[in-house]
């Protein structure tokens, strides 16, 4: 019998018992309503864990938003989605065991396509922590068979380009982008890679679309302010990488601070003579 089924069926014997309860005695209906709503709490607890551990992340709280999905977790039956953001969630606090058992055991279970290709992404995202780069590859090639959608394309495309297979990276990128041209992570993944070739001009096109989007990671604004930078485009150079000093490194980088630092300062550097240089002298308007 179909979910949809099973959950009308249950709806209407409450509302019969419901019912049944007030005709009897409104006490009796009453005291029906508070033992049901107690009991719907208690059977969402793990729902409420995770809504709580979610608000908490969205605040900055990771602490408290591991704790409480820790929760969730543990209180059965768990919702399968919110178990695959607590992977992530492991997983971005460098709890990278812990969180590739929680995902597969996620996993094991009967999912929806969406619920079994989030959990897949996280899993793999998790291999390539752990070092396991061809298995977080392998892993995420094996369901773009199966299944394409941006997350996919944004994602194996992205360990394409860090494995370092620059013309399957810009085969499979340019594929992405003709699935979804609007999707900040397939232009980034594109951009990057037309700047690791040394098309420069092209990365820069990319590049200037991926940062209209306003990415919330560094490395957008980092290799779009290298590019603009072997362009001799400095002052627009300097612009981006300040930028990328004010945002987070995303989990998964080759990008340092660093890195971000040196860059400010050395394009501060050639920006300066360049502005000198470019000043007009002094006039007396009188003459």
């Amino acid at each position: 019998m179909p979910p949809i089924v099973q959950g009308l069926i249950k709806l209407a014997l409450v509302a019969v018992v419901i019912f049944a309860a007030f005709k009897y005695h409104i006490g009796a209906g009453i005291g029906v309503l508070v033992l049901l709503l107690a009991f719907w709490i208690y059977k969402s607890r793990s729902a409420i864990y995770a809504q709580q551990g979610n608000v908490a992340y969205m605040k900055g709280d990771m602490k408290t938003a591991l704790a409480k999905l820790e929760k969730a977790y543990q209180t059965k039956p768990f919702h399968p989605q919110h178990i695959a953001g607590y992977g992530f969630l492991l997983a971005k606090a460098g709890e990278t065991e812990q969180a590739e058992q929680v995902l597969n055991e996620v996993l094991s279970g009967q999912l929806s396509n969406e619920i079994r290709l989030q959990a897949q992404v996280n899993l793999a995202t998790v291999y390539w922590l752990q070092g396991k780069r061809d298995e977080a590859h392998n892993l995420l090639a094996t369901v773009y068979e199966n299944y394409k959608n941006t997350t996919v394309y944004g994602n194996l495309g992205y360990f394409k380009l860090l494995r370092g297979e620059l013309d399957d990276a810009l085969r499979f990128n340019r594929e992405a982008y003709e699935y979804n041209d609007g999707d900040v992570t397939i232009l980034d993944n594109l951009a990057q890679t037309y700047y690791l070739l040394g098309r420069f001009e092209e990365a820069a096109e990319m590049y200037a679309k991926a940062v209209d989007k306003s990415p919330k990671h560094a490395e957008s604004y980092y290799y779009y302010a290298l590019t603009l930078q072997e362009l001799g485009r400095l002052e627009e150079a300097a612009e981006q990488i300040g930028y990328a000093k004010h945002k987070e490194l995303a989990l998964i980088t080759t990008v340092t601070k660093e890195q971000i630092e040196n860059l400010a300062q050395q394009l501060e550097q050639e920006v300066e003579p360049e502005s000198e240089s470019g000043a007009e002298p002094d006039r007396d308007d009188d003459r």
